[in-house]
């Protein structure tokens, strides 16, 4: 099954990435190594808890957004994981 995410996930990701000096690859997400998937995923735990969440600690838009993104990193692992990655 191929995944993939909206122009403005994927615009949302890229600029989380830049400012976290994080290098995605030109290929895609899909591209990353397991370990830089994990970093990936550090990246935007950083960046959810420092600007995703409402005053109440539930997410706010931006913080759904990442939530997004990290599942579909997540499900990226899962798939190469069950491929033998």
């Amino acid at each position: 099954m191929t995944q993939s995410i909206s122009s403005h996930l994927n615009s949302v990701l890229v600029e989380i990435a830049a400012k976290h000096s994080f290098r995605l690859p030109q290929e895609g997400v899909k591209h990353l190594l397991k370990r830089d998937r994990e970093l990936l995923i550090d990246v935007l735990l950083q960046e959810f808890s420092q600007t995703g969440l409402a005053s109440d600690d539930e997410p706010n838009q931006r913080g759904v957004e990442i939530e997004q993104i990290i599942d579909f990193v997540g499900s990226i692992a899962d798939q190469a994981d069950s491929s033998g990655d």
